[in-house]
């Protein structure tokens, strides 16, 4: 290291990326160096854009996910293989979970089918918890729900966010959709609906999970055949039998998604020394 004692020049080198750098030291470019180790400011500024990047999955999951107070600690694990179903079950959504990237790259969804009672509820929320810690913006939603509040904000005031329950849930990077089957006597107006949303992410390839209180042989005609066709080719199909297991196992535990930390502390080679320097979030963005 040197310093500007005595006229020598201001360069110094970063002990971790062997990097000289100073005011008297011209980079590649021709551009004079900082006082701080470049290498050392790049690593802080990707270490400030993640935390940022992890507040917003983590604001998205609690407030905009939709999952369930009930479901919030719900992983993959928290399915207890009670039944040969729930085997099948777990193991279906700790492989979908296992590699959420490759299966949005994919744009691979998953479809349950089965009598209430079975798990199916709780798979889609544990793998939009795991979705949420990786991508921002995944959705659980129940499709009687979305549907009831697109046809409440028909014809209200102009604006009305509930004319949106439908088209809010097409970009999802992952979209949970719960009783999908669950319209009684559904109309055409419901169907051409449902069919809108699955075709609009079947063309965009994005991955759609879908949940149905049906049998195999019912769910075609419960959704249509063409929903029932475009979800058979972007996911495998789990049918689900057996006696209701709810109450049998407890779902408690810590949430699925802990609030990242608040600060966190960077070493930065700065003017020949180590400096530590302490990253915070607040108020949605990171503080100076």
């Amino acid at each position: 290291m040197t310093d500007n004692t005595d006229n020598q020049p201001r360069i110094w080198r970063c002990p971790q990326h062997q990097v000289e750098y100073g005011p008297d030291r011209i980079g590649e470019r021709g551009y004079r160096m900082d006082w701080h180790c470049p290498d050392c400011e790049r690593e802080r500024s990707r270490t400030e854009r993640a935390l940022q990047a992890e507040h917003q999955r983590y604001e998205h999951w609690k407030h905009s996910s939709g999952v369930p107070t009930r479901y919030r600690c719900a992983v993959p694990a928290s399915i207890q293989p009670l039944s040969p179903s729930a085997k099948s079950l777990r193991a279906a959504v700790q492989a979908y979970a296992g590699d959420l990237r490759a299966r949005y790259e994919a744009g691979s969804g998953l479809v349950l089918i089965g009598p209430p009672g079975l798990g199916k509820t709780l798979a889609l929320a544990a793998i939009i918890n795991e979705a949420c810690k990786v991508y921002r913006g995944p959705v659980y939603a129940t499709w009687p729900d979305a549907l009831a509040s697109l046809k409440a904000g028909i014809g209200g005031a102009k604006g009305d966010p509930r004319c949106e329950a439908v088209d809010s849930l097409r970009d999802a990077p992952f979209l949970a959709l719960d009783e999908v089957a669950g319209v009684r006597d559904a109309s055409d107006f419901d169907h051409s609906e449902l069919f809108g949303l699955i075709d609009y992410r079947y063309r965009e390839e994005l991955p759609t999970l879908v949940a149905a209180n049906a049998t195999a042989a019912q769910f075609p005609g419960l959704v249509g055949e063409r929903v029932a066709d475009r979800l058979r080719e972007t996911g495998p199909q789990l049918v689900l039998i057996g006696e209701s297991q709810r109450g049998k196992a407890a779902l408690d535990g810590a949430a699925a998604f802990e609030e990242p930390p608040r600060s966190i502390k960077v070493r930065t080679h700065n003017q020949g020394a180590w400096r530590e320097r302490t990253i915070t979030f607040r108020d949605g963005r990171i503080a100076a």
